[in-house]
């Protein structure tokens, strides 16, 4: 990792304080039993016309128009292999047995078996049901089975009708996918680090998100504790929930929470757009890979940080100050460098940090997956540079956060 000259270090080195004091105080890290106004961001970096038979006429026996093989009898140009015998246009697949009311019509395969049903215009298109033998609006219809948006569709599992774009969209979390932001035009510059230091975070106290307090957690990560309990970094149960590792939305967009600003932020949703320059590093390879790829983030948290300073919640982060939290919930188990986390410890190394995300997160899959995350699509960035602006939050988000 790339460090700041010393000055900028001395700054960085205040990063992720958790949100441990009472509303109005400013006293910093470790803190009162009482809600705070300051919290921990980590340190460092961070879906035929015609029946089987022919048309619709009715013969008046079981062939052509006047007898079996049509007006010459059994040798004419209309016998058995002519146009009106048993395979002629009106034979044994004329209106009794295959026309277009009959058998393979609106009976058998009308406008609820087959049609666009179990694989489109093949099975009960065309040739065997008819125009009308399962139209558009048959069980295959356009946004069935075997419709353009169905099962085998475009977007989904079964497209809008068994799962819409949720199931098999570009999303990777539930609820469905989320469509690419507009560039933005006239933001803020700014610039991304991360951490993860287990604590409580500042917009779970309702005093500090005016009375709508961001979801915390007990020591398991995923069980809800009531928004007074205080946080482990001071000797309390309460810590930072999985749900809020970053997830990928599709190949150019991700969403995720921050520590950023005061307090006024909590609840707040930003859109950021990396540049492709890294902050300390502007030819950073991981930075420059971000180029032009989104990422939207809710604030739950505070910090001694930049104003224009977006710490992410990564797993393996770093814990930055605020060091007895996740010894406090996971034991001793490594997960790298206090200030930059794993990437600082593995020097960049893609492979390495993964080896690290799968020994220490190995049977918690949400932080697992939140860690693999940094190498993913974040392509091992070191504080990579920003544009970003105020943006109304995704119910993807707030349905995590409660916020």
């Amino acid at each position: 990792m790339k460090f700041p000259p010393a000055p900028i270090l001395a700054l960085l080195a205040l990063e992720g304080a958790c949100a441990l004091v009472p509303p109005g105080s400013h006293s910093g890290q470790g803190g009162d039993p009482d809600p705070p106004t300051q919290g921990g961001a980590g340190g460092g970096g961070s879906g035929g016309a015609d029946p089987l038979g022919g048309s619709t006429n009715v013969a008046t026996a079981s062939g052509g128009i006047t007898a079996r093989g049509g007006t010459v009898l059994t040798g004419g140009t209309l016998t058995t292999g002519g146009t009106t015998t048993t395979g002629g246009a009106i034979a044994t697949g004329g209106t009794p047995s295959g026309g277009s009311t009959a058998t393979g019509g609106l009976a058998s395969g009308g406008t609820a078996t087959a049609g666009h049903a179990n694989g489109g215009s093949a099975t009960g298109g065309t040739t065997n049901g008819g125009s009308t033998a399962g139209g558009t609006t048959a069980r295959g219809g356009s946004m069935a089975s075997g419709g353009t948006s169905a099962r085998g569709g475009t977007t989904a599992t079964g497209g809008m009708a068994s799962g819409g774009s949720a199931s098999g969209g570009t999303s990777t979390s539930p609820g469905g996918s989320y469509p690419q932001p507009p560039p933005i035009t006239n933001g803020t510059s700014g610039f991304t680090t991360r951490y993860w230091d287990c604590c409580k975070p500042a917009c779970g106290w309702a005093a500090n998100s005016n009375n709508k307090p961001t979801k915390t957690c007990g020591k398991d990560g995923t069980s809800t504790v009531d928004s007074n309990t205080q946080s482990a970094c001071s000797g309390g149960s309460a810590y930072m929930c999985y749900w809020g590792a970053p997830w990928s939305v599709s190949n150019t967009l991700s969403f995720g929470f921050a520590a950023f600003g005061d307090t006024s932020n909590c609840g707040v949703c930003y859109q950021l757009q990396f540049t492709g320059k890294g902050q300390y590093n502007g030819s950073d390879p991981g930075s420059n890979a971000l180029n032009g790829k989104t990422m939207i983030v809710q604030v739950i948290n505070t910090g001694d940080i930049s104003s224009n300073q977006f710490d992410l919640l990564i797993p393996g982060g770093g814990v930055g100050a605020n060091t007895s939290g996740c010894p406090a919930q996971w034991g001793n188990i490594d997960i790298g460098n206090t200030t930059g986390g794993m990437l600082t410890t593995c020097k960049d190394s893609a492979s390495c940090v993964q080896q690290m995300c799968q020994a220490a997160f190995g049977n918690m899959p949400q932080l697992l997956a939140g860690c693999n995350w940094v190498t993913g699509w974040f392509s091992a960035a070191e504080d990579p540079q920003i544009v970003y602006q105020k943006i109304a939050c995704p119910a993807e988000i707030t349905a995590k956060s409660g916020e």
